[in-house]
């Protein structure tokens, strides 16, 4: 395993996730913020703080990784698996949705993008490293 590369996606991510969890949070107190339509923020209290807890796991193994200290790598590991699992946790819910539009005809003016959220398009960016890197993640993880 390449720890230099899981150190910077680790970093990367992690940064991701926290800036757009304090966006999430914040966004309703401070107001919308210029240049942040594109992100999809929707002001939710429960997806702001699932993203800040991500980024804290995923800042924690990057540290780790960085000082040689402790379990670095399973941090990431573990962040990537939570940005998969909270992000197919997104895609079902968006997928309900539809299906309750489609199947009751309530809410003919719902569209896909108002339903997107971070935790979906950010769980995008955590396949990769879960395709990078999943067969060692849970190869450790039986192992132990």
């Amino acid at each position: 395993m390449n720890e230099t590369k899981m150190l910077v996606f680790g970093a990367v991510l992690g940064a991701l996730y926290i800036v757009t969890g304090l966006l999430q949070v914040l966004g309703p107190v401070i107001g919308p913020v210029p240049g942040t339509d594109l992100l999809y923020l929707t002001g939710d209290l429960f997806v702001g703080f699932v993203l800040l807890v991500i980024g804290a796991v995923f800042a924690v193994g990057a540290r780790n990784l960085c000082r040689d200290v402790g379990e670095g790598a399973i941090f990431i590991s573990v962040g990537i698996l939570l940005s998969v699992l909270f992000g197919l946790v997104s895609l079902l819910a968006l997928c309900a949705t539809g299906l309750d539009v489609f199947l009751l005809g309530e809410g003919a003016e719902w569209s896909v993008a108002d339903s997107i959220d971070p935790l979906l398009y950010l769980a995008v960016i955590g396949a990769v490293g879960f395709l990078a890197w999943g067969r060692e993640t849970l190869r450790g993880l039986t192992s132990s």
